[in-house]
Protein backbone atom coordinates (compact mmCIF):
# COMPACT_ATOMS: atom_id res chain seq x y z
CA UNK A 1 0.00 0.00 0.00
CA UNK A 2 2.82 2.33 0.87
CA UNK A 3 4.61 1.62 -2.42
CA UNK A 4 1.48 2.45 -4.44
CA UNK A 5 1.10 5.76 -2.61
CA UNK A 6 4.75 6.67 -3.22
CA UNK A 7 4.55 5.80 -6.93
CA UNK A 8 1.51 8.02 -7.55
CA UNK A 9 3.24 11.33 -6.60
CA UNK A 10 6.25 10.33 -8.74
CA UNK A 11 4.06 9.68 -11.80
CA UNK A 12 2.17 12.89 -11.14
CA UNK A 13 5.45 14.82 -10.89
CA UNK A 14 6.71 13.38 -14.20
CA UNK A 15 3.38 14.18 -15.87
CA UNK A 16 3.48 17.86 -14.90
CA UNK A 17 7.21 18.07 -15.69
CA UNK A 18 6.56 16.66 -19.17
CA UNK A 19 3.65 19.06 -19.60
CA UNK A 20 5.83 22.01 -18.60
CA UNK A 21 8.69 20.96 -20.91
CA UNK A 22 6.28 20.60 -23.83
CA UNK A 23 4.85 24.05 -23.12
CA UNK A 24 8.24 25.79 -23.03
CA UNK A 25 9.37 23.86 -26.12
CA UNK A 26 6.28 25.18 -27.89
CA UNK A 27 7.15 28.71 -26.80
CA UNK A 28 10.72 28.36 -28.07
CA UNK A 29 9.44 27.10 -31.44
CA UNK A 30 6.52 29.53 -31.82
CA UNK A 31 8.16 32.76 -30.62
CA UNK A 32 10.79 33.12 -33.40
CA UNK A 33 8.19 32.17 -36.02
CA UNK A 34 5.66 34.64 -34.62
CA UNK A 35 8.17 37.49 -34.37
CA UNK A 36 9.42 36.82 -37.91
CA UNK A 37 5.89 36.80 -39.32
CA UNK A 38 5.07 39.98 -37.39
CA UNK A 39 8.16 41.79 -38.69
CA UNK A 40 7.47 40.74 -42.29
CA UNK A 41 3.82 41.76 -42.00
CA UNK A 42 4.76 45.09 -40.43
CA UNK A 43 7.36 45.84 -43.11
CA UNK A 44 5.05 44.87 -45.98
CA UNK A 45 2.20 46.93 -44.51
CA UNK A 46 4.46 49.96 -44.00
CA UNK A 47 5.74 49.87 -47.59
CA UNK A 48 2.23 49.36 -48.96
CA UNK A 49 0.98 52.34 -46.96
CA UNK A 50 3.67 54.58 -48.43
CA UNK A 51 3.64 53.33 -52.03
CA UNK A 52 0.00 52.50 -52.81
CA UNK A 53 -1.20 56.14 -52.52
CA UNK A 54 1.25 57.01 -55.30
CA UNK A 55 -0.53 54.69 -57.74
CA UNK A 56 -3.10 56.53 -59.91
CA UNK A 57 -6.42 54.91 -59.00
CA UNK A 58 -8.05 55.94 -62.32
CA UNK A 59 -5.91 53.55 -64.35
CA UNK A 60 -5.67 50.62 -61.92
CA UNK A 61 -8.53 48.27 -60.91
CA UNK A 62 -9.55 48.29 -57.25
CA UNK A 63 -8.62 44.62 -56.76
CA UNK A 64 -4.96 45.47 -57.45
CA UNK A 65 -4.78 47.62 -54.31
CA UNK A 66 -5.85 44.60 -52.24
CA UNK A 67 -2.74 42.61 -53.22
CA UNK A 68 -0.45 42.33 -50.16
CA UNK A 69 3.15 43.27 -50.88
CA UNK A 70 2.23 45.34 -53.92
CA UNK A 71 4.27 48.25 -52.59
CA UNK A 72 7.39 46.09 -52.30
CA UNK A 73 6.97 44.77 -55.84
CA UNK A 74 6.57 48.30 -57.19
CA UNK A 75 9.57 49.50 -55.16
CA UNK A 76 11.81 46.71 -56.50
CA UNK A 77 10.72 47.36 -60.09
CA UNK A 78 11.16 51.10 -59.61
CA UNK A 79 14.68 50.73 -58.19
CA UNK A 80 15.62 48.39 -61.03
CA UNK A 81 14.35 50.90 -63.60
CA UNK A 82 16.17 53.74 -61.83
CA UNK A 83 19.41 51.76 -61.87
CA UNK A 84 18.98 50.89 -65.53
CA UNK A 85 18.34 54.51 -66.47
CA UNK A 86 21.25 55.81 -64.36
CA UNK A 87 23.62 53.32 -66.01
CA UNK A 88 23.25 54.66 -69.53
CA UNK A 89 24.77 57.86 -70.92
CA UNK A 90 21.63 59.96 -70.85
CA UNK A 91 20.67 58.83 -67.35
CA UNK A 92 24.12 59.54 -65.92
CA UNK A 93 24.10 63.05 -67.40
CA UNK A 94 20.64 63.66 -65.97
CA UNK A 95 21.73 62.35 -62.57
CA UNK A 96 24.78 64.58 -62.58
CA UNK A 97 22.60 67.57 -63.48
CA UNK A 98 20.27 66.77 -60.55
CA UNK A 99 23.19 66.45 -58.14
CA UNK A 100 24.47 69.86 -59.23
CA UNK A 101 21.08 71.35 -58.42
CA UNK A 102 21.01 69.68 -55.00
CA UNK A 103 24.56 70.93 -54.32
CA UNK A 104 23.26 74.52 -54.47
CA UNK A 105 20.73 74.03 -51.66
CA UNK A 106 22.53 74.83 -48.36
CA UNK A 107 21.06 72.26 -45.92
CA UNK A 108 19.97 69.59 -48.38
CA UNK A 109 23.39 69.32 -50.02
CA UNK A 110 25.05 68.37 -46.71
CA UNK A 111 22.51 65.64 -46.00
CA UNK A 112 22.68 64.28 -49.57
CA UNK A 113 26.48 64.33 -49.69
CA UNK A 114 26.76 62.55 -46.34
CA UNK A 115 24.23 59.85 -47.22
CA UNK A 116 25.82 59.28 -50.63
CA UNK A 117 29.27 58.96 -49.08
CA UNK A 118 28.00 56.40 -46.56
CA UNK A 119 26.23 54.33 -49.22
CA UNK A 120 29.16 54.41 -51.64
CA UNK A 121 31.62 53.47 -48.87
CA UNK A 122 29.46 50.57 -47.69
CA UNK A 123 28.99 49.33 -51.27
CA UNK A 124 32.71 49.48 -52.05
CA UNK A 125 33.73 47.78 -48.78
CA UNK A 126 30.90 45.25 -48.49
CA UNK A 127 33.40 42.38 -48.74
CA UNK A 128 35.67 43.76 -45.99
CA UNK A 129 33.27 45.34 -43.46
CA UNK A 130 32.17 43.36 -40.41
CA UNK A 131 34.36 40.42 -41.37
CA UNK A 132 36.32 40.33 -38.09
CA UNK A 133 34.72 39.79 -34.69
CA UNK A 134 36.86 40.97 -31.81
CA UNK A 135 36.96 41.10 -28.03
CA UNK A 136 37.92 44.38 -26.37
CA UNK A 137 37.99 45.84 -22.87
CA UNK A 138 34.94 48.11 -22.70
CA UNK A 139 33.57 50.22 -21.03
CA UNK A 140 36.44 49.93 -18.54
CA UNK A 141 39.44 47.73 -17.80
CA UNK A 142 38.39 44.29 -16.65
CA UNK A 143 35.11 44.29 -18.56
CA UNK A 144 35.00 42.79 -22.03
CA UNK A 145 32.63 43.33 -24.95
CA UNK A 146 32.19 41.91 -28.44
CA UNK A 147 32.80 44.27 -31.35
CA UNK A 148 33.05 44.24 -35.14
CA UNK A 149 36.09 45.71 -36.89
CA UNK A 150 34.69 47.82 -39.72
CA UNK A 151 37.82 49.37 -41.23
CA UNK A 152 41.19 50.93 -40.53
CA UNK A 153 41.07 54.40 -39.00
CA UNK A 154 40.85 57.19 -41.56
CA UNK A 155 39.87 60.83 -41.87
CA UNK A 156 40.51 63.56 -39.30
CA UNK A 157 40.92 61.20 -36.29
CA UNK A 158 43.82 59.49 -38.08
CA UNK A 159 45.81 62.74 -37.97
CA UNK A 160 45.64 62.89 -34.16
CA UNK A 161 46.09 59.21 -33.35
CA UNK A 162 49.07 57.02 -34.10
CA UNK A 163 49.10 54.35 -36.76
CA UNK A 164 47.63 50.93 -36.11
CA UNK A 165 44.17 52.08 -35.00
CA UNK A 166 41.00 50.47 -36.30
CA UNK A 167 37.31 51.38 -36.16
CA UNK A 168 35.31 48.99 -33.99
CA UNK A 169 31.52 48.98 -33.79
CA UNK A 170 30.26 47.75 -30.40
CA UNK A 171 26.53 46.88 -30.67
CA UNK A 172 24.05 47.04 -27.82
CA UNK A 173 21.95 44.13 -26.54
CA UNK A 174 19.38 43.00 -27.65
CA UNK A 175 19.16 45.64 -30.42
CA UNK A 176 22.40 45.41 -32.43
CA UNK A 177 21.43 48.24 -34.79
CA UNK A 178 22.51 50.78 -32.16
CA UNK A 179 25.87 50.93 -30.47
CA UNK A 180 29.15 52.79 -30.16
CA UNK A 181 31.99 53.53 -32.57
CA UNK A 182 35.38 53.15 -30.90
CA UNK A 183 38.89 53.89 -32.18
CA UNK A 184 41.29 51.35 -30.72
CA UNK A 185 44.68 49.86 -31.50
CA UNK A 186 44.50 46.57 -33.33
CA UNK A 187 47.03 45.15 -30.86
CA UNK A 188 44.58 45.88 -28.00
CA UNK A 189 41.80 43.72 -29.42
CA UNK A 190 41.55 39.95 -29.51
CA UNK A 191 40.30 38.52 -32.81
CA UNK A 192 37.71 35.82 -32.14
CA UNK A 193 37.24 32.64 -34.11
CA UNK A 194 33.62 33.58 -34.82
CA UNK A 195 31.67 34.55 -37.90
CA UNK A 196 29.75 37.86 -37.89
CA UNK A 197 26.51 35.82 -37.76
CA UNK A 198 27.66 33.99 -34.62
CA UNK A 199 28.70 37.28 -33.03
CA UNK A 200 25.31 38.81 -33.81
CA UNK A 201 23.52 35.78 -32.35
CA UNK A 202 25.48 36.09 -29.12
CA UNK A 203 24.74 39.80 -28.81
CA UNK A 204 21.03 39.53 -29.59
CA UNK A 205 20.52 36.59 -27.21
CA UNK A 206 22.40 38.25 -24.36
CA UNK A 207 25.11 35.57 -24.43
CA UNK A 208 22.79 32.54 -24.38
CA UNK A 209 23.42 31.62 -28.02
CA UNK A 210 26.80 31.73 -29.72
CA UNK A 211 26.42 29.05 -32.42
CA UNK A 212 23.93 26.70 -34.04
CA UNK A 213 24.87 24.05 -31.44
CA UNK A 214 23.53 26.31 -28.68
CA UNK A 215 20.22 26.62 -30.55
CA UNK A 216 19.97 22.81 -30.68
CA UNK A 217 20.65 22.60 -26.94
CA UNK A 218 17.71 24.91 -26.23
CA UNK A 219 15.41 22.32 -27.81
CA UNK A 220 16.67 19.58 -25.50
CA UNK A 221 14.65 18.91 -22.31
CA UNK A 222 16.17 20.07 -19.05
CA UNK A 223 17.72 17.13 -17.14
CA UNK A 224 15.86 16.08 -14.04
CA UNK A 225 12.50 17.48 -15.15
Amino acid sequence: MTNLQSEQPVKKHHFFASLRNSFFTGVVVALPIGVTIWLITWFVGMVDTKVKPLIPSHYVPDWVFAIPGLGIIISIVGLWMLGAVASNFFGSRLLRFGENLVARVPLVRNVYKTMKQIVVTMASQKDQAFKEVCLLEYPRKGLWAIGFITSDLKGAPEKHLKEGYVCVFVPTTPNPTSGFLLFIKRTDVKILDMTPEEGAKMIISGGMVASDEDLEKLDEPTPGL
